[in-house]
């Protein structure tokens, strides 16, 4: 009886300090980062500016916030380019303005600059004929209220 009681005592003592979604935006406010499961088990996670539009979206294989041991996992690049494509419509994107690339041994990364907006995309190029090899995309707006991102503080 007393292991019983005292395995609900447990219990009851997690479920009160874990905090709810709603119980967060009561004591803080609104989220200025949210992230977003999509098809394929990806993850968006959204940085808003100060207006409450999107500044900087990261596109990644969903994983646990806490850094683990698992291995990294990758994305097939058609479903990476079908979302950047719903986030930022090319006709939104204004002119191509330049493209920098850098290779390191395996990782490549590609970043494009446009009037609008940056879009960076970074692959294994080790596994060029498996159909997930994409390991990140980044999306950053170029918006007064955005903050500023790496690929500007390059071209200042």
């Amino acid at each position: 009886m007393r292991v019983l009681i005292g395995c609900l005592l447990v219990v009851w003592a997690g479920l009160a300090l874990a905090q709810s979604s709603r119980d967060l935006r009561s004591r803080f406010g609104e989220p200025d980062i949210e992230r977003y499961t999509t098809t394929n088990d990806i993850g968006l996670t959204v940085e808003y500016g100060s207006d409450g539009l999107a500044c900087q979206i990261v596109i990644e294989r969903k994983h646990p916030l806490l850094p683990s041991n698992e291995a990294q996992q990758y994305m097939p690049p058609e479903a990476v380019s079908a979302l950047i494509d719903e986030i930022v419509p090319r006709a939104s994107r204004g002119l191509h303005l330049e493209t920098q690339s850098e290779n390191m041994g395996c990782a490549e990364g590609r970043v494009d600059g446009y009037e609008n907006v940056w879009i960076g995309r970074y692959t294994n190029a080790c596994v060029p004929l498996k159909p997930e090899r994409e390991s990140m995309a980044t999306v950053a707006f170029k918006r007064h209220v955005c903050p500023v991102s790496r690929y500007a503080q390059l071209h200042k």
